[in-house]
């Protein structure tokens, strides 16, 4: 708005001096308003300037971006670590377990044990109830050639250790017997040594 009452104003001057004739006192008049003009124009360029300066700073990265030879925070997942844990041993299965007698079988009896796969294993043997096969009830000792002593039984005590049994191995078969005064029914006969090997016992 100044721009245009200066110019208004110059319009008027002009008007009246030229009814006066007064041409070089107009000239003079509108010269010095040029100049006026000009410079208002160089102090509003230089104002720009300077703004743009000023805004200059805003346009710089933020301070929490990368910047070089920066480690670069990423979203990727890590893989899982797997821990390898060795195989526990197998879990070696009751399989048959021949007996056979040529007396009947009754407490005190004897019993004659094979082994199917012809394996060695030691002379000492397990009888458990056959409800309850998995709480051993006698320790039974084959016969061991030259040990008249042989066979018998013991009955088991937990947390009993320190008796003495013959070290004594082949591949069969074993003569067992079964202890005296041992109640009728069914029990289970199985291998100390190797692979398990089970069969059932009927007492009269």
């Amino acid at each position: 708005m100044p721009d245009l009452q200066e110019d208004l104003q110059a319009l008027a001057d002009r008007k009246a001096a030229e009814s006066a004739g007064d041409f070089d006192s107009v000239l003079t008049a509108a010269r010095s308003r040029k100049r006026r003009l000009t410079a208002g124009l160089t102090v509003l360029g230089a104002a720009v300037v300077v703004g743009a300066v000023a805004v200059v700073p805003t346009l710089r990265p933020a301070h929490n971006a990368p910047v070089a030879d920066s480690p670069v925070p990423t979203n990727l997942v890590a893989p899982p670590q797997v821990s390898e844990q060795p195989n526990p041993a197998p879990v070696v299965k009751a399989g048959p377990l021949t007996l056979t007698s040529a007396k009947a079988l009754v407490a005190g009896g004897q019993v004659v044990a094979s082994f199917p796969d012809k394996q060695v294993r030691n002379v000492t043997f397990n009888l458990a109830s056959a409800a309850k096969p998995d709480v051993p009830l006698y320790t039974l000792v084959a016969k061991v050639p030259g040990d008249a002593s042989t066979p018998y039984s013991m009955k088991v005590i937990p947390g009993e250790s320190g008796i003495a049994i013959p070290q004594y191995t082949s591949a069969g078969p074993y003569t067992l017997a079964l202890p005296k005064g041992l109640a009728a029914g069914s029990y289970q006969l199985c291998t100390l040594s190797g692979a398990k090997l089970c069969g059932l016992v009927t007492v009269k």
